[in-house]
């Protein structure tokens, strides 16, 4: 009895995204609000941080028939500014879009070809008055690789799939892992209502800009991303 209890109530727990092995003892994690559900316009906030002055645009989307199928491209704008208590904000511009060539389920499959028209986000994060430095995540097949320059250097995005208790993969991204060299040093979990998690060695002005791009990479609109 105490088995199918303990299953009944693992049933229960919403999904989250697989944490790298070692990485969760060492995490400062934290629940999102506004990321899903998602209102227009309204704030994204996780711990100390929050998204402020939202400006999401409209979905502006377009075909072309060629043929047999069509080519398409769809493309959203957002912009925010990112604050924390005693710190200084992280303003963000970013334009997410895709490129498609196929038709609907009765024309054939649809390909997706945003890799091959550079990156499917691009953003600038301008921190403290310096110069406005790019985020870029770009698909890989199925997954996604990109970029964040900082102040402190280059970290490598890249798409997780995996699910927390889980082995079985899944086949669209969950999150995206933010490393410097070889080391996580942020985790964005899309799943759910979102959670976001931070390398407790991080120092507090680091952090807040990672937390700046945690929240670009949480406001990707998923009718443009999908």
């Amino acid at each position: 009895m105490s088995g199918l209890l303990s299953l009944g109530l693992a049933a229960c727990v919403p999904a989250q995204m697989r944490i790298p092995d070692g990485f969760a003892g060492q995490a400062d994690s934290f629940e999102v609000s506004g990321h899903s559900p998602r209102r227009f316009n309204e704030p994204v906030r996780f711990g100390p941080y929050s998204a402020l002055e939202m400006r999401e645009g409209s979905t502006f989307a377009w075909a072309i028939p060629l043929g047999v199928a069509d080519l398409g491209r769809r493309s959203r704008p957002f912009a925010f500014t990112l604050v924390a208590r005693e710190q200084a904000p992280v303003e963000v511009q970013c334009r997410a879009r895709t490129w498609t060539f196929g038709g609907d389920s009765d024309r054939g499959v649809e390909l997706d070809l945003t890799a091959l028209a550079g990156p499917m986000l691009a953003c600038g994060l301008r921190f403290d008055d310096g110069a406005a430095l790019p985020l870029e995540l770009a698909r890989d097949g199925t997954g996604f690789h990109g970029r964040l320059a900082s102040p402190w250097g280059v970290y490598t995005l890249r798409g997780v799939h995996g699910f927390a208790g889980s082995s079985i993969p899944s086949s669209v991204a969950n999150g995206f892992e933010v490393l410097r060299g070889q080391r996580s040093v942020a985790l964005v979990d899309r799943l759910n209502a979102g959670r976001v998690h931070f390398d407790g060695r991080l120092a507090a002005d680091e952090r807040v800009y990672l937390a700046a791009a945690a929240a670009a990479l949480l406001m990707l609109d998923e009718e443009v991303e999908l």
